[in-house]
């Protein structure tokens, strides 16, 4: 199995033909542009979930689906926050002149599709995760991970971990919510846990866990307790307004990778200010706008991060379709700053 990138839309009577037809305007038809199809991240090919095929391909960047809300404490409807944002790619090219580069040929991103899910079953959901995203990291790829509630990242990390058993990983979370309750009402593993697991990893210390973005007032006292007790830096949202976006993101990120062998970056779309992603389970006002959200993807895809999590992305709310276009450029402006990133550097991906 090898890397390529001809997607049935470019296939048939009425072929493309030229390999960097996918970048340029159209010479036939439309080909992937406005034209879902049998839906991928950006007409990626698709690629089983599984080390060895992944390595076949040469893929750098695994694209895949978790359609999981039942870990949910407040409103549903993220399962469909991967589709929302497949959907929503079929109104980019891949090619981003702002970073002069090709996002699929340069990562060889291919799309694994959507973890299983059993429904009414956290438990057994959460190992799905967990052995699917241990496919992706053991076939060598770094991993854009679509959910699905803000308990994905419990699973996520832990994937993370395993996979740098012998180092130690950063945890990264942007959220307009601490998340940091011990459990709720004796679940450990709903959505608003994802730090409190993240520490209990046995290499992932409070040095590297950082928090930014927190407002408003669906934050209890043991989720602020939680930070304060374990000395784990927190920069809320009035830090962020006063000291600037990009200054915050390179402090979260040089903590996250300070020592780390690898960085679990779990970026929540609550972060954002309601007005520019009414599409979220928990929308709120006085958060990140839609300047600061590329200069936060571009300032991360300076550092990168071993797997990139999008969450909590409800298409439902927002027939607009802003919500799901902003977080497909969330995805693509951090990977075009890496990639731009790791060219400068003479390095690949």
């Amino acid at each position: 199995m090898t890397w390529q990138h001809v997607p049935h839309q470019h296939q048939g009577p009425h072929q493309h033909k030229g390999a960097d037809d996918h970048i340029y305007s159209p010479k036939l038809h439309n080909g992937t542009f406005k034209s879902q199809g049998i839906a991928t991240f950006l007409g990626a090919p698709y690629c089983p979930p599984d080390r060895d095929a992944i390595r076949a391909m040469g893929a750098k960047v695994c694209f895949i689906g978790v359609p999981w809300d039942q870990g949910q404490v407040v409103r549903a409807g993220t399962s469909q926050g991967a589709a929302g944002i497949r959907e929503a790619s079929t109104q980019y090219f891949p090619y981003m002149f702002e970073y002069d580069v090709d996002l699929l040929t340069f990562f060889r991103i291919v799309d694994c599709g959507d973890i299983p899910i059993v429904p009414g079953n956290n438990e057994k959901s959460h190992e799905y995760i967990y052995h699917y995203l241990t496919e992706c990291l053991h076939g060598g790829a770094k991993v854009v991970l679509c959910g699905g509630d803000h308990s994905v990242p419990i699973p996520g990390a832990r994937a993370l971990s395993d996979f740098h058993k012998s180092g130690r990983i950063g945890y990264l979370h942007v959220d307009c919510h601490l998340d940091a309750a011990p459990d709720w009402a004796g679940n450990a593993f709903t959505n608003c846990s994802g730090p409190s697991r993240a520490l209990d990893l046995p290499n992932c210390s409070a040095t590297n866990l950082v928090h930014m973005g927190s407002r408003n007032g669906l934050n209890p006292k043991d989720w602020h307790d939680f930070f304060v007790d374990n000395e784990v830096r927190l920069i809320p949202m009035q830090e962020l307004v006063a000291r600037g976006v990009v200054e915050c993101t390179k402090e979260i990120f040089t903590r996250a990778w300070d020592g780390t062998d690898g960085v679990y970056f779990s970026w929540d779309t609550d972060s954002i200010d309601s007005s520019c992603m009414p599409g979220t389970t928990a929308p709120e006002c006085f958060g990140l706008k839609g300047r600061e959200i590329i200069q936060l993807a571009r300032t991360a895809g300076t550092f990168g991060a071993d797997i990139m999590e999008v969450s909590e992305l409800c298409p439902k709310f927002d027939v607009s379709h802003i919500s799901i276009k902003t977080a497909a450029l969330m995805i693509m402006h951090f990977l075009g700053s890496r990639a731009k990133t790791l060219r400068d550097r003479g390095q690949q991906p």
